[in-house]
């Protein structure tokens, strides 16, 4: 009988989901000023990170897309920001460490909005 205990016991705590921790280690954290202004051409808040997906021009007028992650909801929500915030086709501009690789990615720390408005993560 205990061991059929034990058995359960075991088997409930396999079940249990388990958390994994995204380590910021793809993006270059000595480079805090790195800042790209795009338009929004989506958002998704949700947990364990938010994201955005920015489409940027360079100086020549070619469109790319920058794919812009920051902290989960539930942070967010109780700095202030409201879900309605960011929304398709505004324009913002985002700051933050870039990809160490040179990928269109960063990890954003702040953002500006287009009416002027600043978040920090």
């Amino acid at each position: 009988m205990k061991a059929l205990i034990v058995v359960a016991l075991l088997a409930l705590i396999t079940m249990l989901p388990v958390g994994a921790h995204h380590s910021p280690a793809n993006y270059d954290l000595t480079v805090t000023d790195f800042a790209i202004k795009g338009t929004v051409k989506s958002a998704e808040f949700r947990n364990p990170h938010s994201k955005i997906i920015l489409i940027v021009k360079d100086a020549k007028g070619k469109e790319a897309e920058w794919d812009i992650e920051f902290s989960s909801i539930n942070l967010l929500v109780r700095r202030g920001w409201k879900l309605s915030d960011i929304k398709y086709g505004d324009t913002v501009t985002c700051i933050g460490n870039p990809d160490k690789t040179g990928a269109k990615r960063m990890y954003m720390w702040s953002i500006k909005l287009a009416d002027g408005r600043e978040f920090a993560k």
